[in-house]
């Protein structure tokens, strides 16, 4: 290695943190959030504009903040100045900030103090400090000397799990205990002293678990306590200043399915919240009045409450603060009601209902009767009969504000009716078909078209145009054209809407395929059938068990088939130039139309237990929300904030129902015992909530990955106010790729002159954990002859039951999102083992693939040969090495080749390049397992034609087996965490990995390729590979080495489970310590660095439970 003369040694600083909220306070029209040792404040304008003020980084050192406790004012004036009190774990400080005219200021800021047991609850006390510590003591202390004046203990000096400071003087402070032992303990500080305990006033028990939290509410004489018994109990304490008072408990509230973490008494109400991310309002009488859920992960930590306004903030392991509103019992229209069908003048039953709009309803009975239901006038009224619609009818409303005042009935006879709301008389029918009419829907273009589709027997669609006179008081029906669907044993279409700009009908059918028409019979030559072109023909075979005739009909221009599986499709929508889908298989697509052809872009499921997709709307702020049966509940769910925004329990979907949502309000109705019942909320498919600040992910980080940069100037709105100050230039963002055990893999958008974090989008195709991630093919939107701003790469995502998944991402500028930035995934392709192995013909001679396999780490190589794929190398749970070729820009994802020469779990694989004295590019990739055990391929020769490197395998169409490594290295005793190579000037690599002991091992590698590979018509030789220089650090880090990347040949920069992130001095023999820091990221499992530009210098992303982002310079 080559000595390095003189070098400044990088000191690596916060940048941004991304960990559980665990402290909130609401402060007149400010909240405080401590996430680890930062402090959020954030302003909360009572006109609706809620921001982020300011973070105050690192303000309780390494300890994480717990609590904020306010000094109260004699004024009461708290809206410019204020002294806050910040404690966590054992450290206390005392801030004093202005933030007055909505900027904010540090005034003043003591030392950190730190005691010497663990601090359960602060108060203040005449401009001194009151600390309720660990092991059942209080601790008076002055903030302005930092001394501590008296300490009292207990005398049942038990270990504490919650505690409570009550009163405004020493005299009279009360200290309530909450013990591991279950108990309550009531004690009075001021009568001991340090050499003299306190005997406990009274032991309350009731709880059968610890408990966590308790919150005392003075005006009512009312204590509140959480446990982990997953109860909240209400105590009659009365004033519990006044010693020997009587406690009474009058209230169990059982409602939380897991371990109660934070309660917190009102006058009005109760709220509490848990591990099992809900946060519930109760009254003071044990009634569940409001379920706030939509946290993901492991629990909501911290809640505040701003009574004034009937707010409650939460804030959650996945790192989000959201603020929900109160409503109290009183809140209207958001029941469900019967609504009276039944009566000796309304004879029959009810057959099937449909919404009108938001306030009118229609149903029809087995008598061939229908109904006009007014929800604002409140009575039924007939409007027509017919017996031939009374054995089977079918009931769809037309789509629009009040559905335009038309619906549409159909029969077992191939007759259809259209019938205007308004003017019942005037309705239209037409015989279709020769026998059974299977489906209705309709579709809608603007204001301009409205197409009427019904499905016939042999999977005849006839297309009816509706129009109106220019009275108004007659519509017209015409049959435009008929198309047919391919054959299927259900041959009837679900669902219809119009592909903007109207050329075409995206149509989804039974069988569960989506289906592309053209709108009007100009737009293609000749009729199709089956979906080729050709002359039309009659007597088309019906597959759904009925005969029928069809006449000739237009084909499908484009077809997915069985897309959504073989329950159907349940819903087609058009918006934003994108076609979305859902269906019964519990999953909403995403499609693209280009050159008339169908193309699936994303394909995400919805939340757990909901199988049955009905629907999907678009809302005001962009977002969109999913409609669908969760057992035997109807469900309005948000995935942008994962919560379920209506549940109605209808019994489930399969009887006749009907949905409808406005700005105003939603409807739902359906059919349950003879009878309508119908479901009204205010407000329309949204709630009442801000999300201060978006989650990342519920559980763990295992994998993150950079990207790339993208440059971001004036013209994209980033303006050079928005900038910090001492910032030059336009704005460099980063593009990070996080994966979680959550399931989801998520992209980010790290901008470097504001320190946040914004979530571009999260990919939720895997089935189990993301463990793995990797990146390639990075480049712009326009390609490199004509390049756009933004950014394009293909994305590898593996974890748990040997699932891998393959995408593409494109990030491009866009002003009118808060990162400027909008990311579009586009899903390539898939692999799993277990459903490769089903494949196999001959698998019942096959051993069977283990489902539980894991892929542990992932690596791309990328081929020089024009018209090859890159390769994917994966590290398995089963001892293996398996290599997957990426085809069709990853569109074709193929098992190649597989070794088990480690024999047990591998844990990482890294691929680099070597560049040979010939200028032949030779990938290489090295693989460690839990043995501590290294091994070197040469992928170059694997893939050359005549090689003996791959060997055939015995069965056929099982995987190629890889042969013997070029190089083996025992570099640990233990498994290997992390690895990392970088090529040097003079050749060699340098090589280094971290072990779950502790240890770095470095190493020279020098790759040596034969002169012989250049002779022709004979089979490349191998390199050879052979250590120069090998040093190790048996004791570098503490704990697990899970992050290492050597950024030169003179630095290295390590991170551990001990939190300590370290840069090693390389080029001198051994590695040499130069530097450490702390994070606060718990367990972090990976790490990336990359440079970003001469004036920002290096950043460094560590993910574990949480994120947090380090910059350095050279």
């Amino acid at each position: 290695m080559d000595a390095l003369e003189d070098y400044v040694w990088p000191r690596a600083t916060s940048e941004l943190i991304l960990l559980p909220v665990t402290g909130l306070e609401c402060v007149g029209d400010r909240l405080l959030a401590g996430e680890g040792p930062d402090m959020l404040v954030y302003s909360l304008d009572f006109g609706g504009h809620l921001r982020m003020m300011k973070r105050v980084q690192n303000l309780l050192g390494h300890y994480l903040i717990h609590g904020f406790r306010v000094r109260p004012e004699p004024s009461g004036d708290l809206d410019s100045e204020a002294m806050v009190a910040v404690f966590g774990s054992k450290g206390l400080q005392i801030v004093k900030v202005s933030w007055g005219q909505g900027r904010f200021r540090e005034l003043w800021r003591s030392g950190l103090w730190n005691m010497s047991d663990w601090i359960w609850d602060v108060r203040w006390l005449e401009g001194n400090v009151a600390l309720a510590l660990g092991h059942n003591s209080v601790v008076l202390y002055d903030p302005v000397v930092g001394s501590i004046l008296q300490e009292v203990p207990c005398m049942d000096r038990c270990t504490l799990s919650s505690a409570c400071l009550i009163g405004e003087t020493w005299k009279e402070l009360t200290m309530v205990a909450g013990a591991v032992s279950n108990q309550l303990l009531v004690w009075y500080p001021a009568a001991g002293s340090t050499d003299k305990p306190v005997a406990p006033d009274r032991q309350v028990s009731g709880h059968v678990g610890v408990i966590f939290s308790m919150s005392y509410l003075e005006s009512k004489g009312m204590l509140a306590t959480a446990s982990e018994d997953r109860s909240v109990h209400i105590w009659k304490v009365g004033d519990l200043r006044v010693p020997g008072g009587r406690v009474q408990n009058i209230g169990h509230c059982f409602g939380h399915t897991a371990r109660v973490w934070q309660v917190k008494l009102l006058e009005n109400y109760l709220i509490s919240a848990g591990e099992d991310c809900v946060c519930l309002v109760w009254s003071h009488e044990c009634e569940i009045l409001q379920a706030f859920r939509g946290h993901q992960g492991r629990g909501i930590r911290a809640i505040a409450a701003h009574e004034q306004q009937a707010w409650v903030i939460t804030g959650g392991d996945d790192s989000g603060i959201r603020l929900w509103h109160l409503v109290g019992r009183g809140y209207p229209g958001s029941g469900v009601s019967a609504l009276c069908f039944k009566s000796r003048s309304r004879a029959g039953t009810l057959k099937a209902v449909t919404l009108a709009g938001s306030w009118r309803l229609l149903a029809v009975t087995d008598k061939g009767a229908l109904y006009l239901y007014d929800l604002e006038v409140k009575c039924w009224e007939q409007l027509l009969e017919d017996k031939r619609f009374q054995s089977y009818c079918l009931l769809e409303a037309a789509p629009g504000p009040e559905g335009f005042g038309l619906c549409a009935m159909a029969n077992g006879e191939g007759r259809v009716k259209v019938v205007p709301i308004n003017t019942p008389a005037a309705a239209v029918d037409q015989t279709l078909f020769q026998g059974k009419v299977y489906s209705l829907s309709w579709a809608l273009r603007g204001y301009e078209e409205l197409l009427l589709l019904a499905s016939g027997p042999g999977g005849v669609v006839a297309c009816l145009e509706i129009s109106a006179a220019a009275s108004g008081k007659a519509i017209f029906v015409n049959e435009r054209c008929r198309y047919l669907l391919p054959p299927s044993k259900q041959r009837w279409h679900t669902c219809s809407a119009f592909l903007p700009p109207g050329d075409f009908l995206v149509c989804g059918d039974r069988r569960g395929s989506v289906l592309l028409f053209p709108s009007r019979p100009g737009l293609l030559k000749a009729p199709v059938v089956g979906g080729k072109a050709g002359v039309g023909a009659s007597g088309a075979g019906g597959g759904n068990g009925e005969g029928g005739n069809a006449s000739a009909g237009w084909g499908p221009v484009s077809t997915l088939p069985s897309l959504h599986g073989k329950q159907g499709v349940t819903s087609v929508t058009c918006h934003g130039g994108y076609v979305y889908t859902t269906g019964r298989d519990g999953a909403y697509y995403q499609l693209f139309v280009r050159g008339g052809q169908l193309q699936p872009i994303l394909r995400q499921k919805s939340c757990r237990g909901m199988n049955w997709l009905a629907g999907l709307r678009m809302v005001a702020d962009g977002s969109l929300v999913i409609l669908g049966f969760h057992a035997n509940e109807f469900v309005v769910w948000s995935p942008r904030s994962h919560e379920k925004l209506h549940i109605v329990n209808c019994g489930g979907g399969h009887r006749s129902w009907a949905f409808s949502d406005t700005e105003a309000a939603v409807a739902f109705a359906y059919l349950k015992d003879g009878d309508v019942m119908l479901y009204r909320a205010l407000g329309g498919c949204t709630r009442p909530h801000v999300i201060l600040r978006e989650g990342l992910h519920g559980r763990e980080i295992t994998c993150v990955k950079r990207v790339g940069t993208i440059t971001l100037g004036p013209e994209f709105g980033v303006q050079p106010d928005n900038l910090e100050p001492g910032s030059k230039g336009p704005g460099l963002t980063d593009i990070v790729i996080t994966c979680s055990e959550d399931t989801t893999v998520c992209v980010l958008a790290l901008p470097t002159a504001t320190g946040s974090a914004h979530a571009l989008t999260a990919v939720c195709n895997h089935i189990s954990s993301v463990r793995a991630v990797a990146v390639w093919g990075v480049g712009t939107p326009g390609g490199p002859e004509d390049p756009w701003p933004g950014l394009t790469a293909y994305v590898v995502s593996a974890g748990g039951r040997a699932e891998m998944h393959c995408f593409s991402i494109m990030v491009t500028p866009d002003p009118s999102t808060p990162s400027r930035l909008a990311c579009h995934v586009m899903h390539l392709s898939s692999h799993r083992l277990d459903e490769y192995w089903d494949r196999q013909r001959n698998r019942h001679r096959m051993v069977k693939v283990d489902p539980e396999i894991r892929y542990m780490s992932l690596a791309v190589c990328e081929f020089d040969q024009p018209g090859l794929g890159p390769l994917v190398a994966a590290a398995c749970s089963d001892g293996a090495v398996r290599l997957f070729l990426l085809q069709d820009s990853g569109r074709r994802m193929q098992l190649f080749a597989e070794t088990f020469h480690h024999k047990r779990c591998v844990l990482r694989v890294h691929s680099f390049t070597h560049e040979s004295s010939n200028q032949r590019r030779r990938l290489l990739l090295c693989s460690a397992a839990t043995d501590g055990s290294l091994a070197f391929w040469d992928l170059t020769t694997v893939l050359d034609h005549g090689s003996s490197t791959l060997e055939a395998s015995a069965d056929p169409g099982l995987p190629y087996r890889l042969g013997n490594p070029c190089l083996t290295l025992q570099a640990h005793s233990c498994g290997v965490n992390s690895l990392h190579t970088l090529p040097t000037h003079e050749g060699p690599h340098l090589v280094a990995s971290g072990s779950e002991d502790g240890s770095l091992h470095v190493f020279v590698l020098a790759v040596e390729v034969a002169e012989l590979e250049e002779a022709a018509g004979e089979a490349e030789l191998g390199p050879q590979l052979h250590v120069l220089e090998e040093y190790s650090v048996p004791c570098a880090h503490a704990a697990h080495v899970t992050g290492l990347k050597i950024l030169s040949p003179s630095l290295m920069v390590s991170a551990s489970i001990d939190q300590r992130l370290t840069f090693w001095r390389l080029g001198h023999g051994e590695p040499t310590f130069m530097n450490s820091a702390v994070y606060h990221v718990p367990d972090v499992a990976d790490m990336d660095c990359w440079p970003v530009s001469p004036e920002f210098g290096h950043r460094c992303a560590l993910g574990g439970q949480g994120l947090e982002v380090y910059n350095w310079y050279d």
